[in-house]
C-alpha cells in the first residue's frame, strides 16, 4: 500500500470515528488540561490503516479533514495523524478536538491569559465571556475586571466565576481605575505565557487563541501578534472586514498601531518593558505598540479573529480624546529617550508675502493679530527649538520679525516665482544657515505661516514621532472621511468604497497634508525634495487644519480664532472643573 506525504495519502481507507477518538484520548497526557495537537504534531492511532478521517465523524462537524501516514513498515507500526489544516498552512477554524478532549485533569499554568475590563457594559459582557469559553484552545485563564460597574456586570461576573472557578477570576473595583491601571493589575495577576485584552463589547472567533498562540510558539522572535477583525454594529450585524497591512511584507514603517484589543503579547516582554504608564487613562494598545515594536519583532495574522462592535459609546470613536491620549503617550516615551546629547532642532517659517491674489497676506490681521504671529507664538511656546528662523521675500516681514525677536532672512526673488517648489526654499534657507551662520541643525521643522490654528503640542507631537519611528520625516495631516472617486473603465470608482457604509477601513484611509508641521532630518533635505523616502505622520483634527489660501479662508479663520479666544477667556464652569 503506497503512502503519500503528510499532505495526503494514496489508496486510503476510512478510519472510523471510534478509531480516531480512541487515538486522541491516548494522545492526551495524563494530568494535563490540553492535548499536544500542535502544527505537525502526530497523534498515534494504533491498529488503523492509512486513512483520511471522515469529515462527518461525530463531534467533528467543523473539523478539517485529517490525513494519516505510517512512518515505517512492519507489524505493530503506529500511524501518525495530523490535522490537514496544519499541514496545508491554514489556521482558521482548526478543529474542535482541543475542546472535546482537553477537559479534566489538574490545573496547570495556562498558555494564554485573557482579560476583559468592563465598566457598565453588562449588556455585552456575556457574549464576550462565552466567546472565550468556546475557544478551540482550552489552555487559558480569564480575568474579568469589573471597573466599578453599576449595571448587571457584578452578577454576570459572579455567575461565570461559579461556572469555571479554575480558569476564571474576577477583580472588582469600587472606583473606576481606567485602562492602564487595570492592565497593570492584570499583568501582576496573570499566569499565562501570553496575555491579551478582549474588550467587553467585542467577542472572539473560536480559533483566535489557538491561531495567535501558535504563531507566537512558531516564531519565538515575535513579541506581539495581532489579527484582522470583523466590524459589527451595536446589534452584532456584519459591517465589514478590516484587513490590516502586515509587517514586513506590506508595512516597513510601523507607524499604524495594531488595534489594542485582541493583540497578544508575551507576558515576559511586557513585564520587561515595565508594563503600562499609569499617568495615562486611554489608548493602552497604542502605548503597547510603541513600546514593543521599538524593541521586538511584531507580526500580523491575516485571518479575522474577533468581532469589533461599533456603537455610540465606543471610546475609540472619540477623536479628540484619542488624539490627546496618543500625544501624551508619545511625549512620555520620547522623554525617556532623551539623554545628555539631543538633536539640534531648528524651526523654519517660509513666509512668502508677494502673492498677487493675497497681497501682504503674512502681515494681514487674522484673529486680532498678524497672521505670521500665530505661527511664531506656537513655535516659541513649544520650547523645542534651538533656533527659529523666517525665510521671506519681503523686507517688511524681516522688520516685523525683528520686533518679535525672531531672526529672518531675505531669500532670492527667483524662489518666489510661481513654479518654484517649497523644497527649494527650505534647502536654500538651511544651506545659508549652515554657511552664513554656522548653524547646523540635525532636525528641521517647517512651519507654514498660513496655519494659525496649529498649536505648540502639534509641533511636539511631530518631533516625538520623528524620534520614536525610524522615518525620514513626519508631516501633519487630517483624515478625510468623505467619499472620493477616481475615473475608471466604467466611470467613477470609489477610492474608499467602505465609506458608502459609513465604515472607515485602514487600507482605504485617506490623509490630507495640511501644511502645519513638517519635521525632517537634515540629511533628507534636498532641493528637489524635503520629505525623504519614509514619511510618518501626525493626525490633527480637521477643524485645526485650516490654511489661509483665500478670502473665504481668512473669514473662517478669523471667526474660529476669535471664538477660541473668547472661549479661553470665559471662567470655567463647575462641570469643566
Amino acid at each position: 500500500m503506497g503512502t503519500g506525504g503528510e499532505g495526503g495519502v494514496a489508496g486510503a481507507a476510512q478510519l472510523t470515528a471510534a478509531d480516531l477518538l480512541r487515538g486522541l484520548r491516548a494522545a492526551l497526557r495524563a494530568g494535563r488540561g490540553a492535548c499536544d495537537h500542535q502544527p505537525g504534531h502526530p497523534l498515534a492511532l494504533p491498529g488503523a490503516d492509512d486513512a483520511d478521517v471522515p469529515a462527518g465523524a461525530p463531534y467533528l462537524e467543523r473539523a478539517p479533514l485529517a490525513v494519516a501516514r505510517r512512518p515505517e513498515r512492519g507489524p505493530g507500526a503506529r500511524w501518525r495523524v495530523v490535522c490537514r489544516a496544519h499541514t496545508e498552512g491554514t489556521h482558521a477554524h482548526i478543529c474542535r478536538l482541543h475542546r472535546r478532549f482537553s477537559q479534566g485533569g489538574e490545573m496547570e499554568r495556562p498558555l494564554v491569559s485573557v482579560y476583559i475590563t468592563c465598566h457598565n457594559y453588562g449588556r455585552y459582557l456575556e457574549q464576550a465571556v462565552e466567546s472565550v469559553l468556546a475557544q478551540s484552545l482550552q489552555n487559558w485563564e480569564l480575568i474579568i475586571v469589573d471597573d466599578a460597574s453599576s449595571d448587571e456586570t457584578p452578577e454576570i461576573c459572579q455567575r461565570y466565576l461559579q461556572k469555571d472557578p479554575q480558569r476564571i477570576r474576577v477583580l472588582r473595583h469600587d472606583q473606576a481605575q481606567g485602562l492602564q491601571r487595570n492592565a497593570n493589575r492584570v499583568l501582576e495577576m496573570a499566569r499565562g505565557k501570553y496575555i491579551m485584552r478582549l474588550d467587553a463589547d467585542d467577542w472572539l472567533d473560536e480559533s483566535a487563541l489557538l491561531v495567535m498562540s501558535e504563531r507566537m510558539e512558531r516564531r519565538p522572535e515575535v513579541a506581539l501578534v495581532y489579527p484582522n477583525y470583523v466590524y459589527v454594529d451595536a446589534e452584532g450585524r456584519f459591517l465589514g472586514v478590516e484587513q490590516r497591512k502586515l509587517p514586513g511584507s506590506e508595512a516597513r514603517l510601523l507607524d499604524l498601531p495594531a488595534h489594542g484589543a485582541c493583540t497578544m503579547v508575551r507576558r515576559r516582554v511586557l513585564k520587561a518593558l515595565g508594563g503600562y504608564d499609569e499617568r495615562h487613562n486611554a489608548q493602552d494598545g497604542y502605548e503597547l505598540w510603541l513600546k514593543v515594536s521599538r524593541h521586538y519583532a511584531v507580526d500580523g495574522v491575516a485571518t479575522p479573529l474577533f468581532f469589533y462592535r461599533q456603537h455610540p459609546e465606543s471610546l475609540s470613536r472619540n477623536e479628540d480624546r484619542l488624539l490627546t491620549a496618543r500625544r501624551q503617550i508619545k511625549r512620555s516615551m520620547a522623554e525617556k529617550l532623551e539623554g545628555a546629547v539631543k538633536p539640534r532642532v531648528v524651526g523654519l517659517v517660509p513666509a512668502k508675502n508677494t502673492y498677487k491674489s493675497m497681497p501682504d497676506v503674512v502681515l494681514s490681521e487674522v484673529g486680532g493679530r498678524p497672521l505670521i504671529d500665530h505661527t511664531l507664538e506656537s513655535a516659541r511656546a513649544s520650547g523645542r527649538f534651538d533656533a527659529i528662523w523666517v525665510t521671506t521675500d519681503c523686507p517688511r516681514v524681516v522688520e516685523h520679525c525683528a520686533t518679535r525677536d525672531i531672526p529672518a532672512m531675505l531669500r532670492p526673488s527667483a524662489l518666489s516665482e510661481a513654479d518654484r517648489k517649497l523644497s527649494e526654499v527650505v534647502h536654500d534657507a538651511i544651506t545659508r544657515l549652515e554657511t552664513d551662520h554656522d548653524l547646523f541643525p540635525d532636525v528641521v521643522v517647517v512651519l507654514s505661516a498660513h496655519s494659525p490654528l496649529r498649536r505648540a503640542e502639534h509641533i511636539t507631537k511631530a518631533l516625538d514621532t520623528l524620534v520614536l519611528y525610524d522615518a525620514d520625516s513626519v508631516i501633519s495631516v487630517y483624515e478625510d472621511f468623505d467619499m472620493h472617486f477616481q475615473h475608471g473603465a466604467d466611470g467613477l470608482e470609489p477610492l474608499n468604497p467602505a465609506m458608502m457604509r459609513k465604515l472607515r477601513l485602514e487600507r482605504e484611509g485617506l490623509y490630507v497634508f495640511n501644511g502645519a508641521v513638517t519635521a525632517v532630518w537634515r540629511d533628507a533635505i534636498r532641493s528637489d525634495d524635503y520629505h525623504g523616502k519614509s514619511i510618518s505622520h501626525v493626525v490633527m483634527p480637521w477643524r485645526e487644519s485650516f490654511q489661509l489660501k483665500s478670502d473665504f479662508d481668512r473669514w473662517m479663520l478669523d471667526h474660529l480664532l476669535r471664538h477660541d479666544g473668547e472661549r479661553r477667556q470665559e471662567p470655567p464652569t463647575a462641570a469643566a472643573e
